[in-house]
């Protein structure tokens, strides 16, 4: 049936006016992020401390990781001070539209809120927990000619004639959590002396001006295989391979001091379910690939497969609450 001129012009201004139609509506409507086809340009990583740690490489080889299989750019953001507390602020106050996640870690959770009750952020509530991705012993050391063995640490520990010293990178740090578990688990009397970071300790441990520290195998390991200092337990699930006879806390009966390293991944509370379920999709991919966790054990760290982001909220209300009740008893603040 042939349509008039008139009748032609009628049908194109109708379907001008729907298209016009459904591009105002998208303007004014536009559609959530995570039904656009999430992600749709770079994400930001924040990591709260500072490059060429441990921490850092777990950040830069899972975003290496992940913008491959986002197929968008990740790229880190190293957000250090205040120990981890200005970083971890950065993650809980970006928008949750997934472009800004971060690593949470246990100074940024556990220690660091526990100590101070007036940070910027809620360690559960201000973040959505994606996945714990890597996990690292700490190891207790001495002296050499100090203790020989954790029987004789515990002696010393309780020395109170002459009490011994024990080196901290700083108050209000897992290091500091350490001391104060050993002191209420042993009835000690160690005296805790703060340091600017870990290598500061150490140096100063080899220079025989401390007694006794905690940290990882990636710090000590290479002062005790020169001798300088000795291990005396570990605080893993089991024994570590290079240090067969260094018994772990659990079988010296001392389980509350298996206090690990570990580093997860959050975004800012209320990210979206369809972005949460992109982001685990993605961490498991990575976390079973053999080249990462080739190259987080050769960073000293140890890949953590199949967690989710359940297990990981689990986790991180249980420590905080644990660790933070102890803190309160202890009145450890970032003064002492």
């Amino acid at each position: 049936m042939t349509r008039s001129p008139g009748e032609l012009m009628m049908k194109i201004h109708t379907i001008c006016a729907f298209v016009l139609a459904v591009a105002l509506s998208a303007i004014a409507h536009p559609a959530p992020a995570q039904e656009g086809g999430f992600p749709s340009r770079p994400i930001r990583l924040i990591l709260p401390f500072a490059p060429g740690a441990a921490a850092d490489a777990v950040a830069r080889i899972l975003a290496e990781q992940m913008s491959d299989r986002l197929h968008q750019p990740v790229v880190v953001d190293n957000r250090a001070g205040a120990g981890g507390a200005l970083g971890a602020e950065a993650i809980a106050a970006a928008a949750p539209d997934g472009y800004t996640i971060g690593i949470a870690a246990v100074s940024t959770h556990v220690v660091g809120p526990g100590c101070n009750p007036h940070l910027r952020y809620d360690p559960v509530r201000s973040f959505t927990p994606i996945a714990m991705v890597a996990d690292m012993p700490t190891i207790l050391v001495g002296r050499p000619g100090l203790a020989a063995d954790f029987a004789a640490f515990r002696e010393a520990a309780r020395n109170r004639g002459a009490p011994h010293n024990y080196g901290i990178p700083g108050n209000c740090t897992l290091g500091h959590l350490v001391l104060e578990h050993l002191n209420h688990a042993l009835d000690g009397t160690l005296v805790a002396v703060p340091y600017r970071g870990s290598a500061a300790t150490a140096a100063d441990m080899v220079a025989g001006r401390v007694d006794f520290m905690s940290d990882s195998p990636a710090l000590l390991g290479p002062y005790i295989e020169a001798g300088r200092m000795q291990p005396l337990a570990v605080a893993w699930p089991a024994r570590l391979p290079g240090l067969p006879d260094v018994p772990t806390y659990t079988e010296l009966g001392l389980p509350a001091l298996n206090i690990t390293i570990w580093y997860g991944l959050v975004g800012p509370a209320g990210l979206p379910r369809t972005v949460l379920a992109k982001y685990e999709e993605a961490v498991a991919q990575c976390m079973a690939d053999p080249a990462l966790r080739s190259r987080f054990e050769k960073a000293g760290v140890t890949p953590v497969q199949q967690s989710t982001p359940q297990a990981f909220d689990a986790f991180l209300r249980e420590r905080y609450r644990r660790e933070s009740q102890f803190i309160r008893e202890r009145r450890m603040s970032s003064s002492n």
